[in-house]
């Protein structure tokens, strides 16, 4: 019994010791993409503010505050004018939830890839959060009705649908999903102050009847 433990407590060791490795891995992966992306930008002469915030703990405790429980999705734009908009009136997104919103994760290296290919699009980063539990009761009844080419994002909008002069049609996620927005040169952070990452609505089951029809 007792050379069956000390088994296990080596194999235990060993396990712990291999994460820890893996551990010690990325963090080497993503401070050489840090020093890469800055070797980068001072050979192509951007003078602009470096990331750093993005990843300051007050910032990422913002932005991933509820990853536990709801999908995290961030937009960027480049005036605070268009964010405080986003706050008031909801994301607007044609076609496509996809295009201009992609969802992020606390994974550091992850996000800083993200944040490279996006970052010149402007420095504010409007914070999208919804439940995991509303976008499975929506991604399951759209299953169960059979109905074709629609995401749950194109249910969740208090608003009809409306065309674009592209003719592409246009809809409005509730600014309730909203979380806030940041500035992530600064590390500003702007909160919303009606943000409500299980926010419910008649007009999601409206829409979602209509497109049984």
């Amino acid at each position: 019994m007792e050379i069956f433990l000390l088994i296990v407590i080596l194999l235990l060791a060993v396990y712990i010791a291999y994460l820890h490795i893996k551990l010690i891995k990325r963090d080497i992966q993503f401070d050489s993409l840090l020093k890469k992306t800055a070797l980068y930008e001072s050979r192509s002469g951007f003078d602009e503010p470096r990331s750093e915030k993005l990843f300051d703990e007050n910032v990422m405790k913002f932005m991933f505050e509820y990853e536990d429980r709801a999908k995290i999705y961030l937009h960027y734009t480049k005036l605070r004018s268009d964010a405080e908009n986003i706050l008031k009136e909801g994301f607007r997104f044609a076609e496509s939830f996809y295009k201009t919103a992609f969802p992020a994760t606390s994974d550091r290296l992850d996000l800083m890839i993200k944040h490279n290919s996006k970052r010149y699009f402007g420095d504010y980063v409007v914070v999208i959060c919804i439940s995991d539990r509303i976008i499975k009761y929506y991604n399951d009844e759209i299953a169960k009705a059979g109905i074709k080419d629609c995401h749950y994002e194109n249910i969740l909008t208090e608003k009809p649908p409306e065309k674009n002069d592209n003719a592409d049609t246009v809809y409005t996620l509730p600014s309730q999903y909203i979380k806030g927005f940041i500035n992530y040169s600064t590390g500003e952070i702007f909160p919303n102050p009606l943000f409500d990452y299980n926010y419910t609505s008649p007009w999601f089951n409206i829409n979602l009847s209509r497109l049984k029809l």
